[in-house]
């Protein structure tokens, strides 16, 4: 029996915060420091798994992302004609281009 790969639900980012800036504060250009992983068996949460650990960041801002991944792994199980039906109904479709 295969089992269905199993990829993070979201993802943590952290950006610091430079107050020294021109126009106020702003914050710096985002890294992963974390994942969130679903729980077994449907159980409601998530479980995060630290890449750094957050007492090693500086003062900033975290960001808790949806994962890009999974969606597009999604996406990628519909036909390949899908958006060609979609975007041509009412139109010859070779009269396109």
């Amino acid at each position: 029996m295969s089992e269905e790969k199993v990829y993070p639900t979201h993802r943590i980012t952290f950006s610091e915060v430079n107050p020294e800036a021109r126009k106020g504060e702003q914050v710096g250009k985002p890294i992963d420091v974390a994942t969130v992983w679903p729980r077994k068996e449907g159980k409601q949460g998530g479980i995060i798994e630290w890449h750094i650990h957050p007492s090693k960041l500086g003062e900033g801002v975290y960001f808790h992302l949806e994962n890009e991944r999974q969606q597009s792994s999604e996406k990628q199980q519909a036909d390949g004609f899908d958006h060609v039906d979609q975007k041509g109904r009412g139109q010859e479709q070779g009269l396109e281009r």
